[in-house]
């Protein structure tokens, strides 16, 4: 996210369940712009996306394994909404999957 961040041209999401740690995390030193909303991977993600407009998704919730019976289902709206997807995961297994 730092080097991010040193980047202009950019308009970053800060997403999470937590609006306020959101909005905490986007009080840092910044080039780019920086936007803090909530976000409930178990909501409605489709909407969530559709509003937002997102390029780019970086997942970095973790861990996949209590992502629940359909561990993919953000990484399958990201890409029916156009964006490309980026999961910080540590298991091959679920990467691949």
């Amino acid at each position: 996210m730092q080097l991010l961040a040193d980047e202009p041209r950019l308009k970053l999401i800060v997403a999470g369940r937590s609006l306020s740690a959101a909005q905490t995390f986007c009080r840092m030193a910044s080039k780019a712009t920086l936007e803090a909303v909530a976000f409930d991977r178990a909501g409605d993600i489709p909407a969530a996306l559709s509003r937002l407009r997102p390029d780019i998704i970086v997942d970095a919730s973790g861990p996949f394994q209590s992502y629940g019976s359909d561990p993919y289902h953000v990484a399958r709206a990201a890409l029916e909404a156009g964006a490309d997807y980026l999961d910080i995961a540590d298991a091959a297994e679920f990467v691949v999957g």
